[in-house]
């Protein structure tokens, strides 16, 4: 099937067709009245305009896969009708306001269809995505507002089991896009501006994206095409109202731009056809009384932004009274009324115990807050590899408007970092989180020089909290012992070989990055433990293998049953990894949807000890769109092989491992499995700055579909980590991973590992509140990445995630408003 449709499911099979009821086709008849299309357009429509994936059908000869895998673009959205002399016919498509009450109930904020979330936790995901969410609503305000007046636009209800995806770019398609009437073709609102301006501009630089053509070869227009939507009605715009009105009531603070009078240009926009229609019965009534309600303490604290038709917002600091001061240090006038202004909120509350929600209850996280919520979405619009891609492909930037709030960016990610947790007195043993500050003391010390904190309990109660107040400073985390905890038996190299052995697999020789074909996971597991039964070169040499993508795709679960319970049991931080985590955003989308594919996901190679194995990685430099957790559940000192402790503890050293760290080797006798070095999403665009200087130097292109942290084509040997410190500033984390380790690594940062002695890891992604905003921006450099490239297609779908999480808090905190009323 086609790239839009791969992630297609039937859920059951469908009902019987109306057209199958021979006393409803007679009084269809009768009537002239318009239907919805229940089938496919193969077996409801045969004679009209077939979809894309009805008319490839067709060629396909295997009925299990016609019916399992494809699934009419038109099914619930195309209208029909019989003419007057009984024959069917088109009649439009659906619109905005022809949903019914289960098509609405999906997308609104009712209480009863929350699942595993409790107050706290509502309050606390509000405050760190809901300006996300606010942003998402304007952006859809601001397309709806481009559309020509004339056009209707037409309503696609989402499809249980469906993720509607662009047939350009592969990106979820949220609500907004573009369809062609005759085929089914659809394009996200980005690739239809991308068309439309290369057309206006007579551009031919960029054709990476290619658009199919529609039945008969015939080319798509852009103004063919019709605006739909999948949210139905106004459902999107009442949720952001209602969002705005339970923040106020809550006292939970927005940093949106949505309050901004500038603003209310883009009302809501108004539904061309059964206006008064605009909510299911019952519904209405609950949804009109909460029209948007701001407080002047929550304006006063949002930068006016100007909107253009057909450009994303650009903020304007200097306009606003109560951002004079921030417009000021950007020019250098910090006077010593400025100075207390922004020092006084440091100091506030500095003895408090931890709150319900800490990171409005932490000076130094609201800081944090207002800097990623405000300055960051709105700069990272065009920085990095987006950036790049967009200059030399004829996009401008505003150097004036656009340049102001990355300097803020910079100006409070510096006063953040300046008052970390590490800056709070250290008590013996490591434990240097003051009890009478966070509320709680758990078992921890700190690595990498005080920059790493490592939990020692694994199940211990309290390690979320802790675990919070580093995460949402974007630093990785490690978790000990959680090996203790495991069915050791499950994780042994020849259990893997005796049920799964005579598989076939593909191999990758870690120093060339040569995929092997042909072969076994047998052949894998052989040399796991033994060099001399290892495949080897054609000089003879065993090799350095890693198993590619095993087991594949979304076959972990299924394959491994008792693993997979294992792990879930035992999983450090369930709150955030599990799947129905009450902190693991991605367990808010309905179960309507496709689930992403999360996990977990098996990491097994071989060690790289000689000295010159210490320039190649096991993985190289990534980084991921999503959080995940990296548990090291078994660690195989290899036979057959000499000095293997004095090489390993040379690679450790030469890693720029702590000392705290080589005495876990040395002293301990723990068993290393691997050396991470993870690097802060922050310094992403300086490290892809850094590679492509290094790559011109030596002779090589940077392709504009290309980007070197994305292709997995470096690792940063000693050597080039030391010049990117001293040339660009950058320090990461190296990380020795021992067997029981679990290492947490923030969406979008930049890490690489390298395997000491032969390993098996395995890794739950997860969608934390604190780091959405790295998975939004992440979603969208992928999208400008070619089709052949692994990190291409979007499966996150986070603009879906936000959506729902948002959805669901705002039902459990309108639910209980009841509270706020009582002393």
């Amino acid at each position: 099937c086609t790239p839009a449709n791969k992630d297609q499911r039937h859920q059951g099979l469908p009902l019987p067709s109306i057209l199958a009821d021979a006393s409803k086709v007679k009084k269809l008849q009768q009537s002239g009245e318009a239907f919805v299309q229940d089938g496919s357009c193969n077996n409801i429509a045969p004679h009209l305009h077939k979809c894309r994936e009805c008319r490839l059908d067709s060629y396909r000869k295997n009925k299990d896969q016609r019916e399992s895998t494809v699934f009419c673009r038109f099914f619930h959205f195309r209208r029909l009708q019989f003419n007057k002399h009984g024959l069917l016919r088109e009649e439009g498509f659906l619109t905005p306001n022809k949903y019914d009450p289960e098509a609405i109930s999906l997308w609104l904020p009712l209480s009863k269809n929350v699942v595993g979330l409790d107050l706290d936790t509502a309050k606390y995901i509000l405050a760190n995505i809901g300006d996300h969410f606010c942003q998402l609503v304007i952006s859809e305000k601001e397309v709806m507002s481009t559309i020509e007046p004339h056009k209707q636009v037409a309503w696609k209800r989402a499809v249980r089991g469906v993720r509607e995806m662009c047939d350009v770019c592969d990106t979820t398609i949220f609500n907004l896009h573009w369809v062609c009437s005759k085929c089914g073709f659809g394009v996200c609102v980005d690739c239809y501006r991308m068309k439309k301006k290369s057309l206006h501009e007579g551009e031919n630089a960029y054709h990476t994206f290619s658009w199919f053509k529609c039945v008969k070869g015939q080319v798509h227009e852009p103004e063919n095409l019709m605006p739909t939507q999948i949210i139905p009605g106004k459902a999107l715009y009442d949720v952001g109202d209602i969002v705005h009105s339970v923040r106020t009531k809550w006292g939970i603070k927005a940093n949106c731009p949505c309050a901004n009078k500038q603003f209310k240009a883009l009302s809501k926009p108004t539904l061309k056809e059964d206006s008064k229609q605009n909510l299911v019965p019952g519904e209405r009534t609950s949804l009109q009384h909460t029209s948007l309600v701001l407080s002047p303490q929550v304006t006063t604290h949002d930068p006016p932004v100007k909107s253009t038709v057909g450009s994303k917002q650009t903020a304007s600091v200097n306009t606003s009274p109560s951002l004079s001061w921030l417009s000021n240090l950007t020019s250098g006038n910090v006077n010593k009324e400025n100075k207390e202004k922004l020092l006084v909120p440091v100091s506030k509350n500095e003895n408090k115990p931890l709150q319900t929600l800490p990171s409005l209850a932490k000076p130094t996280a609201a800081l944090q807050t207002f800097n990623s919520a405000i300055l960051t979405p709105v700069s990272n619009n065009n920085t990095g590899f987006l950036r790049n891609l967009l200059n030399s492909s004829g996009g401008k930037t505003d150097n004036g408007l656009k340049s102001t709030p990355k300097i803020l960016d910079d100006i409070f990610a510096s006063l953040v970092q300046n008052r970390t947790l590490t800056d709070l007195p250290k008590k013996p043993q490591g434990l240097t989180i003051k009890p009478t500050i966070m509320g709680f003391d758990t078992p921890h010390y700190w690595l990498c020089d005080n920059r790493l904190l490592c939990l020692q309990d694994p199940n211990n109660e309290s390690n979320w909290n802790v675990f919070r107040e580093c995460w949402k400073q974007g630093q990785p985390v490690m978790v000990s012992g959680v090996h203790h905890k495991l069915n050791a038996d499950l994780w042994r190299p020849e259990s893997f070989r005796k049920e799964f052995g005579q598989q076939e697999v593909d191999l990758v020789n870690c120093r060339t990055n040569e995929i092997i074909t042909g072969a076994t996971v047998g052949d894998f597991w052989d040399g796991f433990e033994d060099i001399s039964s290892r495949l080897r070169t054609e000089e003879g040499e065993p090799m350095v293998l890693k198993l590619k993508d095993w087991p594949p795709g979304e076959d972990f679960r299924d394959m491994m049953p008792s693993r997979f319970d294992d792990l879930m049991k035992n999983i450090p931080l369930p709150e955030y990894t599990r799947r129905g985590g009450k902190l693991n955003l991605a367990s808010r989308l309905p179960n309507y949807f496709v689930r992403p594919d999360l996990g977990p996901k098996m990491y097994n190679a071989y060690g790289l000890i000689t000295p010159e194995d210490r320039k190649y990685g096991t993985t190289n430099l990534h980084l991921d769109v999503s959080d995940a957790a990296n548990v090291m559940v078994y660690v195989g000192i290899p036979k057959g092989q000499a000095d293997q402790e004095e090489e390993v503890l040379k690679t450790i050293q030469d890693g720029d491992s702590d000392e705290l760290t080589i005495k876990r080797f040395t002293e301990s006798r723990e068993k290393p499995g691997a050396l991470w070095h993870i690097y802060a999403a922050k310094d992403t665009e300086k490290i892809r700055e850094f590679l492509k200087k290094v790559a011109e130097e030596q002779g090589q292109e940077n392709p504009v579909d290309h980007d070197p942290i994305h292709d997995q084509s470096w690792y940063l040997d000693r050597s080039l980590r030391k010049r990117l410190h001293q040339e660009y500033g950058v320090q990461g984390w190296a990380i020795v991973q021992f067997l029981g380790d679990v290492v947490f690594i923030p969406a979008g940062a930049p890490h690489q590992v390298h395997n000491l002695y032969s390993c098996i890891k395995v890794a739950e992604d997860f969608v934390s509140p604190e780091h959405v905003k790295h998975c939004f921006w992440l979603t969208q450099e992928f999208r400008y990445l070619s089709h052949t490239h692994t990190n291409h297609e979007d499966k996150l779908q986070v603009k879906n995630v936000i959506y729902h999480a948002v959805k669901d808090a705002v039902g459990i905190l309108r639910a209980n408003e009841s509270s706020l009323s009582r002393p």
